[in-house]
């Protein structure tokens, strides 16, 4: 069961960078990530931005790929 410190406020989900979908994520990563919980439909919206990306230009697991932050 949850705790209060855990609850995930109305309309939001826990975003996570490097993304979770990389090797770099929390999941598989060294530790180094940063989450915050951010508008659940705007995070949903940009997971299927990236998946976009992923497709279009042809990504596959293991490539490299680089992200700039403006």
């Amino acid at each position: 069961m949850a705790s209060a410190a855990d609850a995930r406020p109305p309309g939001k989900s826990c975003d996570e960078y490097p993304f979770a979908s990389t090797w770099q994520g929390a999941k598989y990563g060294n530790g180094k990530f940063s989450r915050r919980m951010v508008n659940a439909k705007q995070n949903t919206d940009a997971g299927k931005a990236l998946k976009g990306f992923y497709t279009y230009s042809r990504v596959l697991e293991g490539d490299r790929f680089l992200v700039w932050i403006r």
